[in-house]
């Protein structure tokens, strides 16, 4: 019968601790690699930040409205 209940049976994953199958020097080596990313990503979002602070002005609408606009004001 396809259409009967089935038991869900829950496969229990045990959690997955590669810092205890790390040497002490992999480790090291890892961390290193890690806070390198992190400098980087930060500087990365700190010039895409610079980027859109100074590229936020709005383009100037070419239609009848805008030019009657800049020409009142």
């Amino acid at each position: 019968m396809c259409s009967s209940p089935k038991s869900s049976r829950a496969v229990k994953k045990t959690a997955i601790s590669f810092n205890d199958e790390l040497t002490q020097e992999q480790r090291l080596r890892f961390a290193a690699k890690a806070n390198l990313a992190q400098e980087r990503r930060e500087q990365r979002e700190a010039t895409n930040k610079r980027y859109e602070q100074k590229h936020t002005s709005k383009k100037p609408s070419s239609g009848l409205f805008s030019w009657l606009q800049q020409l009142v004001s």
